[in-house]
C-alpha cells in the first residue's frame, strides 16, 4: 500500500510467504494468521498506526469445498488478527476487506445496491466475511481501536488466479495462441452480470480510505465498486478481439457454477463522498494488460 504512505511513513507487510516485488524499504514476514504468539510479537514490535486486513481465502468456489478451513482463515485468522492489534497497536485503525458477496440475495432486488441494504449471505464465502465484519466491529470499539469494513466488488487484473473468469478467460486464450492447447475457449454462464474493477482501482480506494481513517466513525462499512453490472459475457468479448488467433466457445459443465443471481453490481456513492474516490481504468486497458501478463504467464 504504497499508495497511501506519506514521507518518513514505515510499511510492514505479512504473508505465508514472503514476495520478490515488494515495496523499496518495506518490512516482510512470513506469518501465518493462525499464529497468535508469532502475530502478536510482530503488531507489538511494529506498532502499525493502520493495518489492512486482506488476507484469507477468496474464492467462493474453493471456500465452498473447504468450509472449516475457510472459516479458521477468514474469521479465526481475523480474530487472532484484532487481539493483537487490540494488544499492541492502540489507537490504531484496522481496514477489513470483506466483499459484495455479503449482500447474496439481497442481489435479486436486479439494482446497484449500497450500504443500507441488509446483507443475505448466500454462500460459504460470503457468511464468513459478513462474521468477520461483526466480529471487529463487536471487539474493537471497546478497545479504542476504528474499524473500517470495505465490501469490494469483483477484481480484475494482471496475475490473477485462473480460478476466476477473466484470467481463465486470458490464460486459455494465451495457450490456444501459442498451441499449446486445441483453439477452443471452455466457459460456464456467460449471461451473468457483475461489477467489476481493475485491481489498481481497488488498491486506489483501499489508499483513500487509509487517509482519510480519521474522518469516519467506528465500524464504518464502504462498498467499492462500479455500480455498472456487466454481463460476463462483454469482457470475453473484449479479450477475444485482442487475441491473437480464432477460437471457438465451448459451455463446459463443470465451469457451469448453480446460482441464483443474475445481476449483482455495488453503489459506491458513500465511498465517492466520503474520499474523492472514483474507478478511472476503462475496461479496455484493464483486458489488455491481463492478456499481456497471461502470454508472459503461459511462455515463461
Amino acid at each position: 500500500m504504497a499508495e497511501a504512505q506519506a514521507p518518513g511513513d514505515a510499511l510492514a507487510g505479512l504473508d505465508l510467504h514472503i514476495s520478490k516485488a515488494a515495496p523499496e524499504g518495506a518490512i516482510l514476514a512470513a506469518i501465518d494468521l493462525l499464529d497468535r504468539d508469532g502475530l502478536s510479537r510482530f503488531v507489538a514490535g511494529f506498532a502499525p498506526t493502520h493495518i489492512l486486513h486482506l488476507a484469507g481465502l477468496s474464492s467462493v468456489s474453493q471456500a465452498g469445498g473447504s468450509p472449516a478451513e475457510t472459516w479458521q482463515a477468514n474469521v479465526v485468522g481475523l480474530l487472532n488478527l484484532a487481539e493483537a492489534v487490540i494488544a499492541g497497536a492502540p489507537g490504531s485503525t484496522l481496514l477489513f476487506a470483506s466483499s459484495g458477496e455479503v449482500y447474496g440475495r439481497a442481489f435479486l432486488a436486479g439494482t446497484a445496491l449500497d450500504e443500507r441494504t441488509v446483507p443475505m449471505p448466500a454462500n460459504t464465502y460470503a457468511r464468513t466475511k459478513l462474521a468477520g465484519e461483526r466480529l471487529l466491529a463487536d471487539v474493537l470499539p471497546a478497545a479504542g481501536i476504528r474499524s473500517v469494513a470495505l465490501r469490494p466488488f469483483n477484481h480484475i487484473g494482471p496475475g490473477q488466479d485462473e480460478r476466476f473468469v477473466v484470467a481463465s478467460f486470458a490464460c486459455q486464450i494465451a495457450r490456444i495462441e501459442a498451441g499449446l492447447s486445441e483453439p477452443v475457449l471452455e466457459v460456464g454462464d456467460l449471461s451473468a452480470r457483475r461489477d467489476f474493477l481493475d485491481v489498481g482501482d481497488v488498491v486506489a480506494a483501499y489508499a483513500a480510505v487509509i487517509r482519510r481513517t480519521d474522518d469516519f466513525e467506528t465500524a464504518s462499512i464502504f462498498n467499492v465498486g462500479s455500480g455498472r453490472a456487466r454481463p460476463i459475457s462483454e469482457l470475453l468479448d473484449g479479450l477475444r478481439e485482442r487475441a491473437r488467433v480464432p477460437f471457438e466457445i465451448r459451455i463446459a459443465t463443470d465451469r457451469l457454477r448453480p446460482s441464483e443471481i443474475p445481476t449483482a453490481s455495488g453503489d459506491a456513492s458513500a465511498l465517492t463522498r466520503a474520499t474523492g474516490w472514483q474507478p478511472r481504468i476503462a475496461l479496455a486497458n484493464s483486458l489488455a494488460r491481463i492478456l499481456d501478463e497471461a502470454r508472459t504467464r503461459i511462455q515463461s
